[in-house]
């Protein structure tokens, strides 16, 4: 019997005026994975690969309610895999209910992660500690209502949008491997980008208040790597 190893915990968070309580993620993993998946509510789940390939995974908490009852009941979601997996992407996507407190820190061989629109309430969702995801490629966070975001130790990141949030500033000084960045509408006043040869797609102007200085530094440093 394997000895479950790597893990992802998320807590998921009812909201009383939405229409039910459907929570569901999206996981990727290596050929012979087997994943658990603890709900919080007394079920669980067993799902295998046999080949590296993605499986939806759904729980729906309130399958006889129209409407949850009562705001902010918390469901604390792990998922957990065999020795010989390897948890390559997740994407968590809440349909009716909140999905916070998303902890992938014993996942470092993640290559691929969306955590998007995740909080409904007014507010803000903290973000994930990702130090430990160094092998992190892509990472879409948006519409969460982040005001940090931690990226210094995602060296191997080549994707990242971030857009409508509450970032006052991004620092993206240590990743180089940087080719698309999406930051739009976070009323952001400064962006630090200061190597990135690959970087050719930028979205950074719209609904940010950085100075025209640097918008001009940022324009013509793309405008080399095109």
């Amino acid at each position: 019997m394997h000895k479950l190893s790597s893990k992802i915990k998320f807590t998921a968070s009812s909201i009383a005026w939405s229409y039910g309580g459907i929570i569901y993620f999206d996981i990727k993993a290596s050929e012979g994975s087997a994943i658990l998946v603890d709900w919080g509510n007394g079920r669980t789940t067993q799902h295998e690969f046999l080949c590296e390939s993605e499986k939806r995974c759904e729980c729906d908490y309130f399958p006889k309610r129209i409407i949850p009852p009562s705001d902010g009941i918390k469901y604390h979601v792990e998922i957990s895999s065999n020795d010989d997996c390897r948890i390559i992407g997740f994407v968590l996507n809440p349909i009716d209910m909140n999905a916070i407190d998303l902890d992938v820190t014993n996942c470092p061989e993640l290559e691929e992660l969306t955590y998007f629109g995740c909080h409904m309430n007014i507010k803000p969702l903290r973000s994930p500690d990702l130090s430990r995801n160094t092998a992190l490629k892509y990472l879409n966070c948006g519409s969460n209502g982040f005001t940090s975001l931690n990226l210094a130790n995602n060296t191997a990141l080549e994707k990242l949008c971030c857009r409508d949030n509450r970032l006052s500033h991004l620092s993206l000084l240590s990743n180089f491997a940087l080719k698309k960045l999406d930051c739009e509408f976070n009323k952001m006043e400064q962006l630090f980008i200061s190597y990135a040869p690959q970087l050719s797609e930028v979205a950074f102007e719209v609904g940010n208040n950085i100075d025209k200085a640097t918008k001009i530094r940022i324009q013509e440093f793309i405008a080399e790597n095109i």
